[in-house]
């Protein structure tokens, strides 16, 4: 009887994959296959860069870029349950949810430079201190802390740790690196965020910040970093050979 009894549970809490025709359809209205598409291409043109200074490089050194959009879906499909998807999609049947995504989408078009002057702007605007907060909350919310962390450990610390001289970095020289990593993505999602709402009301973001709270935007969140970390991971491998570590690493502290 007992044996039953644990059967049963189990059955009931197993949970199937995200189906292919889900993938598709978030796919179709997120914009989390642009931002794919986007890294893509920079990335591309740094695999260029590379080939290009390298007079021994071969087409062999070079990675296929369509392999990151297979992976990309594939990660999905196994990290998101059927109805981890379906939750995920109930969310974007919100207007304002589908507003912000358009929105983000078109402010990543604009110049880099264009996002910083309207952020400093609004920051230098006492009456704007309520619209930051809550601002703020939305963008850690979609942009957490814990899914900036797979991205540098799945990416950027392989890279360092197999790039020329990688082999001499000390875990307190990596430490840093990683500080420094999620510092500046965490100020450069907050800028990005605050753009891509400028035109939303008050209530519009009060609103949006509900939506950005549920379990669903988490369990997105992680499992699109994921899957970009998992997409880009060989590519990333196979420009160690070529990545300086410590050419990187003056270049982050002139940033500095």
């Amino acid at each position: 009887m007992k044996r039953l009894l644990l059967t049963l549970t189990l059955l009931t809490h197993f949970n199937f994959a995200a189906t292919p025709e889900q993938i598709e359809q978030y796919l179709s209205v997120s914009n989390a296959e642009e931002e794919l598409l986007s890294l893509q291409s920079q990335f591309s043109a740094m695999q260029n860069a590379f080939t290009q200074q390298d007079i021994n490089a071969s087409n062999d050194n070079t990675y296929d870029m369509q392999m990151l959009s297979i992976r990309f879906k594939d990660y999905l499909q196994k990290h998101l349950s059927e109805d981890e998807m379906n939750a995920i999609l109930e969310n974007y049947k919100n207007v304002i949810l589908l507003q912000f995504v358009s929105a983000s989408s078109e402010a990543e078009k604009h110049d880099q430079n264009e996002t910083m002057v309207y952020v400093e702007q609004l920051k230098a605007s006492p009456e704007s201190a309520d619209r930051i907060t809550l601002v703020e909350k939305i963008s850690k919310a979609l942009y957490s802390k814990e899914a900036m962390v797979i991205m540098f450990d799945e990416l950027m610390k392989p890279l360092m740790e197999n790039g020329i001289g990688g082999q001499k970095m000390s875990k307190k020289m990596l430490d840093a690196t990683k500080k420094n990593y999620l510092k500046m993505m965490t100020e450069v999602s907050k800028a990005e965020t605050l753009y891509a709402s400028k035109d939303f009301t008050m209530e519009e973001l009060e609103e949006l910040l509900k939506i950005t709270q549920t379990p669903a935007i988490n369990h997105e969140t992680k499992a699109v970093f994921g899957a970009m970390a998992y997409a880009l991971k060989e590519f990333f491998m196979s420009l160690a050979s070529r990545f300086d570590v410590k050419k990187h690493q003056i270049k982050e502290l002139k940033k500095q």
